[in-house]
């Protein structure tokens, strides 16, 4: 009879867990004031960029700009008068919050040789400094003349 008995609760255990789980109601989460605050709050874009260009190219660079890719307008020649090897210049670019999402810049610098370089064409608004490279530099190993650092 304990057998039975035993074999009775068994198979009523079994049966117990086999059965389908009624589904759980979905709750939302409370919301709270922080949470609440970051679904309100716009996505900060940066709307300025700060550069630091140093010439390590060897050469005199005789012009130097940075201005919104696509113009036509490059605007001012940061590089007049000429950057010496060695020399740094800051560069600081300011837009409307309207056109800063996705502004990209293009970064262009001609040489004393009258080589132009104009290969970087997607700089964003960031505050970096950036290394205007020798075409035979050690570092010279990217598919552009310009070395990025903080």
């Amino acid at each position: 009879m304990k057998k039975f008995l035993a074999l009775v609760l068994a198979a009523a255990l079994l049966a117990g867990c086999s059965a389908p789980a009624e589904p759980k109601p979905t709750q939302e989460p409370t919301p709270t004031p922080e949470t609440e605050n970051k679904e309100t709050e716009k996505k900060e874009v940066a709307t300025s960029g700060k550069y630091v260009v140093v010439n390590t190219s060897g050469e005199t660079i005789t012009e130097l700009y940075i201005y919104k890719t696509g113009s036509e307008e490059k605007g001012t020649n940061y590089a007049d008068g000429g950057l010496a090897d060695g020399e740094s210049v800051t560069i600081e670019v300011q837009v409307d919050e309207a056109e800063a999402e996705g502004y990209a810049q293009t970064l262009e610098f001609v040489n004393e040789s009258g080589k132009v370089e104009n290969g970087f064409q997607t700089l964003h608004l960031e505050d970096v400094t950036i290394n205007l490279l020798a075409e035979g530099a050690d570092a010279y190993t990217a598919a552009t003349p310009f070395q990025f650092g903080h």
